[in-house]
């Protein structure tokens, strides 16, 4: 389209550091700029820099998570909710087996379960408390990883890195610290010696538009324009309905990353000062093959962005594991790790027929849903007997 053309010019024309910086400190300083930004010196390059495909490392280890739950729900007879996080671990270069791991959290304690108001907590802070813990049980492995096996790892999260907690999720500065501390245990492996490159994959960034907010900056003519067309940064000003996916789909060759950038924001910049390793930066990458190929963008932490090793590492290993699934591109550890994290309709079932089978042991007849409820359900359903499995183990309430 015209606008892709348009894009594409301009991304081919940002090659000026400076002027790129002398605008973005205009508006962090006059306007609300949620764009992309180069990193700052000494480790910025050219924004419309690419990167072609680097050698793989000879041997590194992949460990991917990723996280379901089951939220609690008012009509349960015990209020509980579960965590179950999937952990995959690769061994690249070796002829290791691959580590499966399934790590559930079954939480029923009244203080965890409800606010301070006596409420059930709400299912953003059931997701919140998932991601804390996906992101524990990452730093977790990748610690007992590196005191073993003195080979790079790269640490796979299935989402964005920047994590926040809004008002209605209970705990959440609590939260946040940490999540925070998880990043930070981390990057404490290596202290091992070993080369930890953490990532955030987004498969499918099809909102992320902050490359072209900084193209349409940058075509603004002076400072009075920028001021006057301020709020058309954000959708883009001339490149509206544009996504940054849509660029990098015609400028990336398979295998190709993007230059490494910032996302200029205030929850970005309170990573920053918690601690300037946990900035996060990010690029995008074509993955896969002619057949079927994918952009993903990819969240790194600032301690990775300064490591031309670490993102050579990584940049590698993405590509080499988004080829093992054939017309799949997307990272076969993760894809694993999803599987395993999995809880279906059925888990959730026997979950429940566990709780009920156990307070039935202790003489308490469960009551579910109210009566309306309960009639629904019995109208509704075919009149099959729950079928209990006498050989389950037995789990205190």
């Amino acid at each position: 389209t015209d606008k892709l053309e348009i894009a594409k010019e301009r991304f081919a024309n940002a090659g000026d550091l400076e002027a790129i910086r002398a605008r973005i400190d205009f508006v962090r300083g006059h306007i609300r700029y949620r764009g992309a930004a180069p990193l700052d010196r000494p480790h910025d390059i050219p924004i419309n820099f690419i990167h072609p495909a680097p050698q793989p490392p000879e041997r590194a280890t992949v460990i991917a998570v990723d996280g379901s739950q089951i939220y609690p729900y008012e009509q349960s007879p015990v209020h509980f909710y579960l965590l179950n996080i999937g952990a995959f671990t690769y061994h690249h270069g070796v002829s290791h087996v691959p580590q499966p791991q399934t790590l559930p959290k079954l939480v029923y304690h009244r203080d965890y379960v409800h606010d301070p108001d006596g409420r059930l907590v709400s299912n953003r802070t059931i997701d919140a408390r998932r991601t804390v813990f996906e992101m524990q049980t990452l730093a977790q492995l990748a610690w007992e990883t590196g005191r073993k096996i003195r080979v790079p790892i790269i640490a796979l999260y299935d989402n964005q890195l920047m994590f926040s907690a809004n008002n209605d999720v209970t705990g959440g500065k609590q939260l946040v610290k940490e999540y925070h501390a998880a990043l930070q245990h981390l990057y404490d492996v290596q202290a091992n010696g070993v080369r930890v490159s953490l990532a955030g994959y987004v498969d499918n960034p099809v909102r992320s538009r902050v490359i072209l907010r900084l193209l349409f900056l940058m075509s603004l003519k002076d400072e009075a324009e920028i001021t006057a067309r301020a709020r058309e940064l954000k959708e883009g000003g001339d490149l509206e309905g544009l996504r940054d996916i849509h660029l990098f789909r015609s400028i990336l060759k398979i295998g190709e990353r993007s230059a490494v950038m910032v996302q200029n924001s205030p929850r970005n910049l309170d990573y920053k000062r918690v601690n300037p390793s946990h900035e996060i930066a990010f690029f995008y990458i074509k993955v896969g093959s002619p057949v079927k190929s994918n952009i993903a963008r990819v969240d790194i932490p600032m301690w990775v962005a300064r490591d031309p090793q670490a993102l050579d590492d990584l940049h590698a290993m993405l590509l080499a594991q988004s080829t093992m699934q054939g017309n799949n591109p997307y990272p076969y550890a993760l894809t694993r790790a999803d599987e395993l994290a999995y809880v279906s309709g059925k888990d959730k079932r026997k979950l429940d027929e566990m709780i009920n089978l156990e307070l039935r042991r202790k003489g308490i007849t469960p009551v579910v849903g109210n009566p309306k409820a309960r009639g629904k359900t019995l109208a509704r359903s075919d009149q099959q007997p729950y079928e209990l499995r006498t050989d389950l183990t037995r789990t205190d309430l």
